[in-house]
């Protein structure tokens, strides 16, 4: 289900008619974030931050909604430095309002598996701009060496921004075969998303 928090009716229309077949949609309001509610693992929340009158209300009303609720940013010009901020808070995506629809369904594809999803210039601006110590660079490299050659070039067109269904075409192997080599890196380099695994990688 998508939760879709926002005061313009042509948003609201919109996602409508292209993404509630397939998701479903609940319009919601201000007392959404008054409430404690059970949400299933691959429920979203469409944040429209353009609502608020600053990044400061905007966490406020953030860290209101349930940790378990996937968030995703959206609003009409994103900046690169502005969406680090938002997917260290815990935002899994920042997407404009004029994302193509193709696009929108990737993100909410990868959202609703548990994932981050960034468009590739964020995702690389936000590799350049965290640094990691020496110390941890040595264990990681310990850790990449524990993949298998398969894990290596999965994990390594992760780092690049490639969805699953990417790597897939790419490697010519069945998606459920990426998909269990993606859970098998997370779980050998002790990452969560596919950020902290892009970020790892291009550390190296």
């Amino acid at each position: 289900m998508i939760y879709l928090y926002t005061k313009l009716d042509t948003i609201k229309n919109y996602w409508r008619k292209e993404f509630d077949k397939k998701y479903g949609t609940t319009i919601v309001d201000d007392l959404f974030f008054e409430f404690n509610k059970e949400f299933k693992s691959d429920d979203i929340l469409i944040l429209d931050i353009d609502q608020f009158s600053s990044v400061e209300e905007t966490i406020k009303h953030f860290e209101q909604i349930p940790k378990n609720l996937n968030t995703i940013a959206l609003l009409d010009l994103p900046k690169l430095a502005h969406g680090a901020f938002f997917i260290k808070k815990g935002f899994k995506s920042y997407i404009g309002k004029k994302t193509s629809k193709i696009i929108i369904d990737q993100a909410l594809m990868a959202v609703r598996d548990g994932n981050v999803w960034l468009y590739p210039q964020l995702m690389n601006y936000i590799i350049k701009h965290i640094s990691i110590s020496n110390q941890n660079q040595n264990s990681e490299q310990q850790h990449l060496d524990a993949l298998t050659t398969k894990e290596q070039d999965v994990a390594n067109y992760i780092a690049q921004g490639y969805s699953n269904k990417e790597i897939a075409k790419t490697l010519n192997i069945q998606l459920v075969t990426v998909k269990k080599h993606v859970g098998s890196i997370f779980t050998k380099l002790d990452v969560k998303d596919r950020v902290a695994l892009a970020i790892l990688i291009n550390s190296q």
